[in-house]
């Protein structure tokens, strides 16, 4: 049951909540059925439960535990409320860095996609002249070199869609929604068939001072 004793908490959508978290959900760029993600009842919560092979005598405990794991989502959420999300692509107006590549009707952009708190960038294969986003063609592998901007820690090798690190198969991805990932200033090669190897430098990220840590200044001795 509900807290009785609590505020109600409306979505901007106008629904009523149980926790913040499902508010946010009624904010994400993407639509989210918030009869899955988000139940409101005890009865919807016990509906979910038993798709999932929940007992009927289990029922109750279950969702206790279900409700001190949002009540923890809901701690977590920053204080306005919204959900990080990483991988969605740019939409039109979006700032991106774009770099040709050579002998190719394809390039490469360069996104957000919520990685820059990472001092990361996603990035995908693009039409530019058709405005569209497209998979990587048949034999295009890319490969990361060593970098020694930020070398500590840091893996360098064959650099794999989201899709295909998820199991899923070059084939079955939906066209034009693959994806990768690099950290800043990595250097890389573009590997194709019949093509001479196309290096590239992912872009540089803004400076972004961290308040929790002192940082140097300039000075002469």
């Amino acid at each position: 049951m509900s807290d009785p004793t609590r505020a109600p908490i409306i979505s901007s959508k106008g629904r009523v909540c149980r926790y913040r978290w499902d508010a946010a959900l009624d904010d994400l760029p993407i639509d989210v059925d918030p009869k899955f993600y988000a139940p409101t009842t005890d009865e919807s919560i016990n509906d979910i439960l038993r798709s999932c092979g929940t007992k009927e005598s289990d029922l109750a405990a279950v969702r206790a535990i279900y409700k001190r794991s949002m009540e923890y989502v809901d701690e977590m959420l920053p204080a306005n409320g919204a959900i990080h999300i990483m991988g969605l692509k740019p939409t039109p107006g979006e700032d991106v860095h774009i770099i040709p590549i050579p002998d190719d009707r394809l390039s490469l952009r360069f996104f957000d996609g919520g990685a820059g708190d990472m001092r990361a960038f996603v990035f995908d294969f693009v039409d530019v002249r058709e405005k569209r986003a497209v998979n990587s063609p048949a034999g295009y592998e890319i490969e990361s070199l060593f970098n020694q901007y930020h070398h500590t820690g840091m893996l360098f090798g064959p650099i794999r869609s989201w899709e295909q690190a998820f199991g899923v198969s070059r084939a079955d991805i939906m066209d034009g929604c693959e994806r990768f990932a690099v950290a800043e200033r990595t250097p890389c090669v573009l590997h194709r068939p019949g093509k001479e190897d196309f290096r590239f430098v992912a872009p540089e990220l803004p400076e972004r001072h961290d308040d929790r840590y002192a940082v140097a200044h300039a000075a002469r001795w």
